[in-house]
């Protein structure tokens, strides 16, 4: 094995360690996030699209890396320009071994202590056992490659980890589709959230407002005119898009049309202050009330 050979194979396996721990980490997620959005749990973990999201668009792209590293080494070992014996070899194996065991390890003891932190028992065995899954697959496929002792052309033992990986990635990455929001979702729920920020804002100075002068002004242009809002009310959303209306004496309504709904969402949203941050599709209103002041 010469030096420019060396080189490359350095890279090859340490390319293959950041894409393999990229893929083990990006399948995982998703079956961890996909367990929490069917097994409702407010005490503890929350549902997060974002994650869902990052770890579809990590193992897209960490896969390929990964196969075709993995494919290239193959080959070299094959024209026998790598040997079996190869210390490098085998010491670039036991690395990707050790970082493999290091994040298996850290995610383990993040998983029980979540249980002990409240989470379900049905949700703790399965991430456990999604965690377990993966680190065994990897562990005996890089055993099987330091204790093989002859070149193969058709090794049955690779063929079954690589058929049996690319269908449990292929199956990962459909259970993503099917429980992450398109783009234009995205996009859409973005606008909304602006919308509520915007009510915020009024909300805000609706307060301020009151505590001021004891009472809700008739209509949102007194707020303006007295300098309450000094960016009204955002700056994506004119003062015609929202609907202002006086309840009583400290209750009030917001409306606006909403490009989504969350009502379905409600487990992942913080109502701590109430659900007046929940909305339906359309043009809908979310009453409000004035803050007691002490």
């Amino acid at each position: 094995m010469t030096k420019k050979h060396q080189a490359q194979f350095v890279f090859y396996y340490l390319l293959s360690l950041i894409s393999l721990g990229a893929m083990a980490i990006g399948l995982g997620i998703i079956i961890f996030e996909v367990l929490d959005k069917i097994f409702v749990d407010v005490s503890n973990s929350y549902f997060s699209m974002q994650a869902l999201k990052t770890a579809f668009s990590t193992l897209i792209i960490s896969t390929p890396i990964y196969y075709v590293c993995s494919h290239l080494l193959s080959r070299s070992i094959r024209k026998e320009e790598l040997s079996l014996e190869s210390s490098l070899r085998k010491w670039l194996i036991y690395l990707i071994l050790l970082v493999t065991s290091i994040v298996m390890l850290v995610w383990l003891v993040s998983i029980l202590n979540s249980f002990l932190d409240g989470e379900m028992t049905i949700k703790f065995i399965l991430k456990a056992l999604t965690a377990l899954v993966i680190s065994a697959m990897i562990f005996s496929y890089y055993l099987y490659n330091i204790r093989q002792r002859e070149v193969k052309k058709k090794d049955k033992i690779k063929s079954i980890f690589f058929i049996g990986s690319l269908i449990l990635i292929i199956l990962a990455l459909g259970l993503a589709v099917a429980h992450m929001e398109s783009p234009q979702t995205t996009r859409e729920k973005k606008m909304d959230e602006n919308i509520l920020r915007s009510f915020d804002n009024i909300n805000m100075n609706l307060n301020m407002y009151y505590n001021q002068n004891k009472d809700l002004p008739d209509t949102l242009d007194s707020l303006k005119n007295d300098s309450y809002l000094g960016n009204y009310p955002s700056a994506n959303l004119s003062l015609e898009e929202i609907d202002y209306s006086k309840l009583s004496e400290r209750k009030y309504e917001l409306c606006a049309e909403f490009k989504t709904s969350n009502l379905k969402d409600r487990d992942n949203i913080d109502l701590r202050y109430g659900d007046n941050r929940l909305h339906d599709k359309g043009h809908d209103c979310i009453e409000q009330e004035i803050m007691n002041m002490k």
